[in-house]
């Protein structure tokens, strides 16, 4: 429809912005290249800023029963030594994270998407657009072109279609990715904390409970992360045997090994490759980019989807069904101070947990878990990983 917004991307932030416009009465065309979309990805710790946004969706009750409440954070060395100790409760007596699987997330997502109405395109590629004063035009693989009133592109940090906004931008790759699966829970496996366990910043593993895959089901989930250079991801399933990196694996964290014996197969794990998106800013006239197409980062503050949410929520407070192009300028102002913070965060804190560095690991592991024990860098500590910071030494979101 010519007055209709166009997101591109139907993830958690493509999705979670056409349900949050659509119910504040502005039409909206989705469009996914996939034509049958499954979600693909690890399991999401979602934060309480992100919790309210889905509680804000009518969504929260249902994340709460099919995903898992996480207490704190723990990491160690294997000799031992506490790297990072961080408990919700000690920032707020109702806090928590909320482990859930990505697929039982956007299952929630993609639901309410369907009840709305949402004009949803699948099979859908969008290869370019253009724009002008009147709106967006559209150039979709294999059909007419499309008009929009406005374009908000949401398909993730390696998008194509962010180049082609006049904006300065870059999107670099970070040299380590991961490799993931979802295995089931062994009987009196802990389910209260996301454990990580790191020897220096090459080697690093996480475990995180994120409840269901769906509905009715039974079995609950673990997530399990294997840190990893790009470089040994390309092909590395086919080079390595599986026997050898559940080795690896034990031999840093003999804990993991019941865990592990329901992984049977290399394809039962994923790669995980990410980016650092930095924009001068996230409009370009009718054009903006969300989630990790506007700011892509590593996974250390644990923060991709919870960003994702808030930009959806905090697009939905400045439309106004008017200019577009203002509306896109309000939301870059509103959200510059809390992006860039958690921008700069994920940059500073990634090569102290995924890279060849000595000395900044070295660090980590003697100051870390010291500064913790104090109260005041334990309480910015969390207030960074609930995802309410906006700068830092003061300001916090509000949602």
């Amino acid at each position: 429809m010519p007055d209709a917004v166009a997101i591109v991307g139907a993830g958690v932030a493509g999705a979670a912005a056409a349900i949050r416009l659509a119910e504040r009465g502005v039409p909206v065309d989705l469009y996914e290249a996939v034509p049958e979309p499954r979600p693909i990805g690890a399991g999401l710790l979602l934060q309480p800023t992100g919790q309210r946004v889905l509680a804000a969706m009518g969504l929260l009750d249902g994340a709460l029963a099919l995903g898992v409440r996480v207490d704190r954070l723990f990491g160690d060395t294997p000799s031992g030594r506490a790297v990072l100790d961080m408990s919700y409760r000690r920032f707020h007596a109702d806090a928590y994270g909320l482990g859930i699987q990505r697929g039982a997330l956007m299952d929630l997502l993609w639901q309410r998407v369907r009840e709305l109405g949402i004009a949803w395109h699948c099979g859908a590629a969008v290869e370019d657009f253009e724009q002008d004063a009147g709106g967006v035009t559209l150039r979709v693989a294999g059909r007419a072109p499309a008009r929009h009133a406005a374009l908000i592109l949401a398909n993730g940090s390696f998008s194509r279609l962010r180049q082609r906004m006049k904006v300065a931008q870059h999107a670099r790759p970070f040299a380590w990715g991961a490799v993931w699966t979802v295995l089931p829970a062994p009987a009196g496996f802990p389910q209260v904390e996301l454990r990580q366990r790191f020897r220096s910043a090459s080697q690093m593993l996480g475990l995180m409970p994120v409840g269901k895959a769906a509905a009715g089901d039974t079995a609950q989930g673990i997530n399990l992360f294997w840190s990893l250079p790009v470089a040994e991801l390309e092909g590395w399933a086919g080079r390595t045997a599986l026997a050898a990196l559940k080795r690896q694996m034990c031999d840093l964290f003999p804990g993991v090994a019941p865990l592990l014996a329901g992984l049977h197969e290399a394809a039962q794990l994923r790669e995980a490759r990410y980016a650092d998106v930095w924009m001068a800013r996230w409009h370009d006239g009718r054009v903006l980019a969300i989630g990790d197409c506007a700011h892509g980062m590593s996974p250390q503050l644990g923060q991709g989807a919870n960003m994702a949410l808030i930009d959806a929520h905090e697009l939905a407070a400045e439309a106004d069904g008017g200019d577009w192009r203002a509306v896109f300028a309000r939301y870059t102002r509103r959200r510059r101070a809390h992006l860039r913070f958690y921008g700069q965060a994920s940059k500073g804190l990634t090569p102290m947990f995924q890279s060849h560095a000595v000395v900044a690991p070295w660090l980590r592991d003697r100051f870390f878990g010291w500064g913790g024990r104090l109260p005041y860098i334990h309480q910015q500590s969390i207030a960074t990983l609930a995802g309410v910071k906006t700068g830092w030494l003061w300001g916090r979101l509000k949602l």
